[in-house]
């Protein structure tokens, strides 16, 4: 076994990139030690520029001393590194460690696009695709999730890259030794209390018995040529067969049904259903091929799932948000968000106004519409998908709904806005990366 360098003649990962100014997450563990003093030794061969960012979550007492070391050890390398500081929040759900990675990885995408940092490598190595692989067969997960990390994923314009998942644990604590670098133990690492170290604790026992890490890789890498081969024949079905709107619902060809592929539709459908409901979650899949097996056996189906209403009539199935559990926001001057991870609202800094509310059209909004102006009829967005459009009211009066190309005439000097759907979870997803 010899030291790891990213320039190694055989080696194949995200690290080789056209983007040279590259952030870099770092705890002060070994493996994204590992990471930072390998990419900056590229980066520097490369005239690239490397930034380290590392969360202080400050859920152990020692933790701010621990990234105080960390920006240190950088500084003398010449590497610029920042330290960002996450809060539990006293009424978000889910674990401690939960809320941590998630709240870790918002801070750190905020500080990315803050800092034009388009692409952020994470530490992950060999053995951590091992043990995520070992803790989905445990989790019956399908064969997706048993494809493990991907080398590469893109979330909200971030590019986040593993160009470690080829290269051992051992491997990299040797380099770390090699080059002089020292890290951070971190204690909860070899705590029982967690399923994965409870794995990388059992890994040589499970060995002696037979199961081999490079059985497992090989498993775990097929299934990753298979997960993207199947990505790529979803990817073809949308091309071909789906069309979403700028209203925000989407349409699919069903003609000649019986040559759909039941998996591509169930893949496909699973996505559509994310980008239209705009949910964090697919749905069940024993949710999802009930409906797939009521659209390949009927002529007319009407349904709901992941806050989507779908209808199938003959050849066409349309789906489209519900209406319900849509949030109401109270607008202001220069405001930018995405709303109901759908549709990106930007209000001009000039709007002088206050009280305006942005919800859903809802029924009672459409009849109002109607009866001030009849002509919105004709506006070509189907009944399915015209009650949960974003709308702007000052009371109960609609000022705007910018999708039936409605606005009330008082406010057209007044009101400047941008409205365009955008959704979060966009139906060509960046394609899984097999390490």
């Amino acid at each position: 076994m010899s030291v790891f360098s990213f320039s190694d003649p055989g080696y194949r990962g995200s690290a080789k990139s056209s983007v040279f100014k590259v952030g870099v997450a770092v705890s002060g563990g070994a493996d994204s030690m590992a990471l930072c003093l390998l990419l900056n030794e590229w980066l520097k061969a490369q005239d690239g520029e490397l930034i380290a960012v590392t969360v202080d979550h400050s859920l152990r007492p020692e933790s701010g001393l621990e990234a105080k070391w960390v920006h240190t050890r950088l500084a003398s390398e010449g590497i610029e590194h920042h330290i960002l500081n996450w809060q539990k929040e006293p009424e978000a759900r889910g674990s401690t460690q939960v809320q941590a990675r998630n709240g870790r990885y918002r801070l750190m995408s905020k500080w990315c696009k803050e800092n034009a940092i388009s692409s952020l490598a994470l530490a992950h190595h060999h053995d951590d695709q091992i043990e995520t692989f070992l803790m989905r067969v445990l989790r019956n997960s399908g064969p997706d999730g048993l494809a493990g990390m991907s080398l590469q994923r893109l979330e909200g314009g971030l590019s986040f890259i593993r160009p470690l998942l080829s290269i051992t644990k051992d491997r990299l604590l040797l380099t770390l030794r090699d080059r002089g670098w020292g890290w951070i133990e971190e204690p909860s690492n070899h705590q029982g209390t967690y399923l994965r170290n409870r794995l990388r604790q059992s890994m040589p026992d499970l060995e002696r018995k037979g199961l081999k890490r490079g059985v497992l890789s090989r498993i775990n890498h097929s299934l990753g040529r298979i997960r993207r081969s199947l990505q790529d024949k979803t990817d073809n079905f949308i091309n071909q067969r789906i069309v979403v709107h700028p209203a925000g619902y989407a349409e699919i060809d069903f003609s000649e049904s019986a040559l759909i592929n039941p998996e591509i539709l169930s893949r496909a459908l699973e996505r559509t259903l994310l980008t239209i409901g705009g949910g964090n979650y697919s749905p069940r899949s024993v949710k999802t091929d009930r409906l797939i097996r009521e659209l390949l056996s009927r002529e007319t189906v009407k349904a709901t799932l992941a806050g989507c209403q779908i209808f199938l009539d003959h050849d066409k199935v349309m789906i489209a948000r519900e209406n319900r559990k849509l949030s109401t926001v109270v607008l202001s001057s220069g405001a930018q968000f995405l709303w109901d991870n759908r549709f990106f609202i930007h209000i001009h800094e000039t709007l002088e106004d206050e009280g305006l509310l942005l919800k859903s059209l809802g029924e009672r909004g459409w009849q109002q519409l109607c009866q001030v102006y009849p002509q919105i009829k004709d506006v070509p967005i189907p009944n399915l998908a015209r009650y949960s459009l974003p709308t702007i009211f000052l009371g109960d009066k609609i000022i705007t709904v910018p999708h039936l190309e409605y606005l009330e005439a008082a406010w057209m000097e007044k009101l400047r806005i941008k409205m365009r759907f955008e959704p979060k979870n966009m139906l060509i997803q960046h394609p899984f990366t097999v390490a």
